[in-house]
């Protein structure tokens, strides 16, 4: 029986599932409320709900996760998402200071070659998750990704930094009406979410989501190749929660949306896995698998990566953070997130602006 590792300090606290290095806990006290905005699938802790096989990422299923490689492991073995989202990961260090508690994992297996050490680290009085995770020699590449999953009942208002465009994998999550539905055109592509072309020739706006009932889609947005810094956000407001994600956008260059709302029929989910929406900051193409993601394609020709390199002599890091702070009952879409001094300015479309204390030196000068 594994022990999950507790982060806490001054407004966050977080918990950490050894079992696939699942950051499956996040509780923020900002403003005198309490948040917990991170999703947490309902058959966790339910043995007989889960059928005999399933992957620990499927079987944990919770908060964010880093997944090397995204999608089918079909280059080295190892389950779905990879070692990174199944292995065990091991308390190597923790380190504590009046500025910050971090702790430090080594994963059990190497991927192509490399060891990966995760490093997870709040900051007294900042409703933010810093994280690290850093290969280490090895030889290749893969495609990556950060899980995060949000839940949202009352629905959620979606912003995120400049895209070139979004697109639609070639084929749909479920393609078996006895075992699910998907809803979305496939092989598209879209100039934002405004307008997303749907299988029977219809349109939907998907900047607010849930936008329809009982179907599982994904989708993927894509930076502009020369970004430096990306953010994400989502606004639910009935909830009382803004989540908000700022990336290295060199390493993560895309937003992928995994939206899951009743669409699988079939065990664990028995569509009851509903208004759960990821926001998975990705480096891949679409959630096609390893060897998908590291052939020449469409995406790469046209200068988007879709794979991370590693570097048999150096260390290659991702950055990633996430947080939430109270949603304003006057806001409707959040419109910017810059790093500011001292910390992330975030603006809504009213003009009105949230400062939020961040670690402007997290992503550095790499």
């Amino acid at each position: 029986m594994t022990e999950v590792e507790r982060l806490a300090v001054d407004g966050a606290m977080v918990e950490i599932n050894p079992i696939g290095g699942i950051l499956e806990r996040l509780v923020v006290t900002w403003a005198g409320r309490r948040l917990e905005p991170l999703h947490r699938a309902p058959w966790i802790g339910v043995p007989s709900d889960i059928p005999e096989g399933t992957p620990p990422h499927l079987a944990h299923l919770a908060g964010d996760f880093f997944c090397a490689p995204f999608g089918n492991s079909d280059i080295e073995l190892a389950p779905a998402h990879g070692w990174a989202a199944n292995g065990l990961w091991s308390v190597e260090a923790r380190h504590q200071d009046a500025m910050s508690t971090t702790a430090t994992f080594r994963l059990d297996h190497t991927i192509l070659g490399a060891s990966l050490r995760k490093h997870v680290t709040l900051r007294p009085g900042q409703p933010v998750v810093y994280q690290r995770h850093v290969f280490r020699g090895g030889s290749g590449a893969l495609p990556i990704a950060h899980h995060a999953m949000i839940h949202a009942p009352g629905g959620v208002r979606l912003s995120f930094s400049s895209k070139d465009f979004g697109a639609t994998p070639a084929t749909p999550q479920e393609s078996d009406p006895a075992r699910g539905r998907s809803i979305l055109a496939n092989a598209q592509r879209f100039a934002d979410l405004s307008a997303v072309s749907l299988a029977d020739g219809g349109v939907a706006d998907l900047r607010s989501y849930p936008f329809a009932e009982r179907h599982e889609d994904f989708l993927s947005l894509f930076d502009p190749p020369n970004a430096r810094i990306g953010w994400s956000a989502a606004l639910a407001s009935r909830e009382g929660f803004l989540f908000f994600a700022v990336k290295d956008a060199r390493r993560l260059n895309q937003t992928s949306l995994w939206m899951s709302n009743g669409g699988r029929f079939y065990a664990p989910w028995l569509s009851r896995h509903v208004a759960v929406l990821g926001i998975e900051e990705s480096c891949a193409y679409f959630a096609s698998g390893h060897r998908a993601s590291t052939q020449p394609s469409d995406l790469s020709a046209a200068g988007y990566a879709t794979a991370l390199q590693l570097d048999p002599d150096a260390e290659v890091a991702v950055r990633y953070a996430l947080g939430a702070i109270p949603a304003n009952p006057v806001w409707s879409e959040v419109s910017d997130i810059v790093l500011g001094d001292g910390g992330l300015i975030i603006t809504d479309k009213g003009g009105n602006q949230a400062h939020v204390p961040f670690d402007t030196d997290f992503f550095g000068e790499e």
